[in-house]
């Protein structure tokens, strides 16, 4: 019997015995596998085309082997046949690329094993092919190269074992980040060098490279620093300007960068004229009223595209989901002044077919549907829709939410599609807590934000230990009765011992019941009654007749009136909007004490880069007793910690009795400060956020004591912020400014379940 093969190379020749045997009268009686141990034949017998009872084909056998190649599987492949009765069995041999038996990385720092498992194609009980090691290897560096390490080299060894697979081991040096030394600009004269680097997000190293990565080359942040230089001149009125070409030069220790742009800055244009042509919808009154850009001012890249967005809104509400708004230029070379004309199409007027709502699981359909703005079978409305987008977003329980809006089943409809994915709605945490105020304890606490998939917000914690002894438990339904009212009711259990830095135990108990509803979008209205006994006690018999008269228990109750407006993008973490409120509080209806009070408070959110948020906040209050009774104690006003005046202590500012330094409180107050918050490099994703920050308060108010510009007390540092699963965990380091002598200062704080 004769054999004869030829070898699986691409482009090869067959062996002349084999073209002699192949003949066009040769016929394939069978096809075999050989030499295949793990992968099983029928997958190998996938690729081969090759079939019995067809006539033996050179060709075809030539591509069979290079399909095997092509899985990875096999480290050679060739063919051989066999004359049998009939016509030519064909047999393939193969020899099988090891199986892997374990993956081990050395020498990787910066990304750690659990972030490159995931992503390699190495995995145990794969087959270990040179394909698969330079997907891996590319893909390794890409990853390193993406956080700035230019120097990174990637080896893959496999270790054969005695059953014939390997372990393959992974051995990466990192070397060291490769940092920006300078980056330069070609052509601008209108702005300096310097003004120009900090447009752009990339950053030359220097004494704020601790915080910020922006120092580490980056490609493509370098690409957007191109586009920002070009909104930058056109926001400046340069309306042709445009970065003409980028260049890039690595030193030879690959350990800095030196980066150019080459800038056409062209000239500054002025707004000479605003033209309306087209649809003009719904009035050139309306449209020109939400155009930004405005006759004799230089002309705004930022602006333009504001005024396109606000126009096709507009627009957008009459009904024309596709509306179209395009602006022309028609420049004036010798004056350098510009009309900018837009041309509205508007489309055709459609109407909201379908409302669909896809990826709630545990969520109800109506918990989403309730905050839509936008309903089916009404005319399409583009501010609806971007508020419905504003609101879903402000829902803790999803973490995603997207609205499109495809065309429906009539050319004059469209359906609005809702994706939405669900986060995690409750927590349950139990622990230690420590509180520099309170000492140690035990604490845990049961949460719910969507109880029972009906949007159900349950609360039940208790802290046991240390100065405290609390409890709380609260039930809120954000929609009562299925209206947009909001109802809650809460029980709580205070016993709290400070005396530390206070002269008495203070405990407390009662209950609340609150209503809220909305008046519109932005603005809320509640009205509460709480009702509180709460007793002082241990309060020494040195202490002043003021501090003494108030030892007792006493019940308070108390309704309370409010009026907020809300325009915070999320209400966690914010980054743009604000918060303002008013309330009223007035006691005396019912229990013992006698008093009212007023706060005023307000937050405020700008979002100065991609990076940095800017946050004010103000807070004035007055509290004041009546019918002869006096505020209590309990109730008055003391600053310090967070959240409060940061660089000082809890009651660290407060009116103090000069003869025993009892703490009183004051019965007015006044705070503001200024936090500059950004998410802390390579730990954004866990929650992690940095502020400098600028606080200034004081308090006053107390019988013949009267506000005083020089007791403002102030502070400046910087804190740290972790989302942590059982609440804000923050960190501050502040320096006290014109702190009193009587004044608490503390320079270290650590807070649980208060953010910045």
């Amino acid at each position: 019997m004769k054999k004869f093969g030829f070898k699986a190379l691409i482009g090869c020749v067959l062996l002349l015995s084999f073209a002699r045997i192949a003949i066009a009268e040769d016929v394939v009686v069978a096809v075999a596998i050989e030499g295949n141990r793990y992968v099983e034949a029928p997958a190998v017998m996938a690729k081969v085309h090759s079939k019995a009872g067809l006539p033996l084909d050179r060709r075809v056998i030539s591509q069979d082997i290079r399909r095997l190649f092509a899985t990875g599987y096999f480290s050679d492949v060739y063919a051989e046949g066999e004359r049998v009765d009939g016509g030519i069995k064909l047999i393939y041999m193969v020899k099988e690329n090891p199986v892997i038996a374990s993956v081990s990385f050395e020498g990787n720092k910066e990304l750690s094993n659990k972030k490159l498992r995931p992503k390699m194609k190495i995995k145990p009980s794969m087959i270990l092919s040179p394909l698969v090691e330079s997907i891996d290897t590319n893909m390794i560096r890409k990853a390193y190269l993406a956080k700035g390490y230019y120097q990174v080299d990637v080896h893959i060894d496999a270790i054969p074992l005695d059953d014939g697979r390997v372990d393959v081991k992974v051995t990466i040096d990192e070397g060291t980040v490769t940092h920006i030394k300078d980056i330069r600009f070609i052509g601008n004269k209108s702005f300096s060098s310097d003004k120009l680097r900090n447009v752009l997000a990339s950053a030359v190293s220097g004494l704020g490279s601790w915080f910020s990565n922006n120092d580490v080359f980056s490609r493509r942040r370098f690409e957007a620093d191109a586009q920002m230089i070009r909104m930058f001149y056109q926001d400046a009125g340069y309306l042709d300007a445009k970065v003409e070409s980028t260049r890039l030069m690595l030193t030879p220790n690959k350990e800095d960068f030196y980066l150019s742009l080459s800038i056409y800055e062209g000239k500054a244009f002025t707004v000479s004229a605003i033209q309306l042509t087209g649809d003009v919808t719904p009035s050139k009154e309306a449209l020109m009223d939400v155009i930004k850009l405005k006759k004799g001012e230089l002309y705004s890249l930022t602006k333009l595209r504001e005024s396109i967005q606000a126009m096709t809104e507009k627009v957008g509400d009459e009904g024309y989901a596709f509306a179209n708004v395009t602006p022309m230029f028609h420049r004036n070379l010798k004056t350098n002044t510009v009309v900018i004309e837009f041309d509205i199409e508007k489309g055709r007027e459609v109407y909201v077919e379908r409302v669909e709502i896809q990826g709630h699981n545990k969520t109800q359909e109506h918990v989403v549907r309730r905050e839509l703005r936008q309903a089916e079978g009404e005319r399409y409305s583009a501010s609806k829709i971007r508020r419905s987008k504003e609101r879903l977003q402000r829902i803790s329980y999803l973490s995603k939410s997207k609205i499109s809006t495809p065309r429906g089943k009539a050319a004059n409809t469209v359906d609005m599609k809702l994706d939405i994915e669900e986060g995690k709605s409750g927590s349950f945490s139990a622990g230690i807590n420590y509180s520099q105020l309170y000492g140690t304890g035990f604490v845990g606490s049961v949460s719910e934000n969507n109880f029972l998939g009906g949007g159900y917000k349950t609360s039940v914690s208790a802290d046991v230990g240390g100065a405290v002894n609390n409890y709380d438990i609260s039930l809120t339904d954000p929609y009562f009765f299925g209206e947009d009212v909001s109802a809650s009711v809460r029980v709580f259990q205070n016993q709290t011992d400070i005396r530390t830095i206070v002269l008495y135990n203070q405990d407390s108990k009662g209950a609340s019941f609150n209503v809220g509803m909305a008046l519109n979008e932005y603005m809320r209205y509640s009205v509460g009654y709480y009702l509180t006994t709460t007793t002082l006690s241990g309060v020494p018999i040195t202490s002043s007749l003021a501090l003494r008269s108030q030892e007792g228990t006493y019940t308070t109750g108390e309704l309370v009136q409010s009026l907020s407006y809300d325009t915070r993008n999320r209400t966690l973490l914010p980054t743009e909007g604000g918060l303002s409120s008013v309330s009223l509080g007035y006691a005396g209806a019912t229990g013992d004490r006698k008093f009212y009070e007023t706060t005023v408070s307000t937050q405020y959110y700008l979002p100065l880069t991609d990076f940095w948020t800017l946050r004010t906040a103000m807070k004035l209050g007055q509290i004041q007793g009546y019918a002869g009774k006096e505020v209590p104690v309990y109730r008055r006003y003391s600053l310090g910690g967070v959240g409060s005046m940061r660089g000082y202590n809890y009651y660290g500012i407060s009116v103090v009795d000069p003869q025993t330094l009892d703490i009183l409180g004051g019965t007015k107050k006044a705070t503001a400060s200024v936090d500059l918050q950004f998410p802390l490099p390579y730990m954004e994703q866990a929650g992690f956020r940095g502020a400098f920050f600028v606080d200034a308060g004081t308090v006053w108010g107390i019988s013949d004591i009267a506000f005083d510009k020089g007791s403002i007390r102030g502070s400046y540092g910087f804190g740290i912020e972790w989302s942590s699963p059982v609440g804000p965990i923050t960190l501050t380091w502040a320096t006290a400014v014109n702190a009193q002598p009587l004044d608490d200062v503390r320079r270290f704080e650590f807070a649980l379940g208060r953010g910045f």
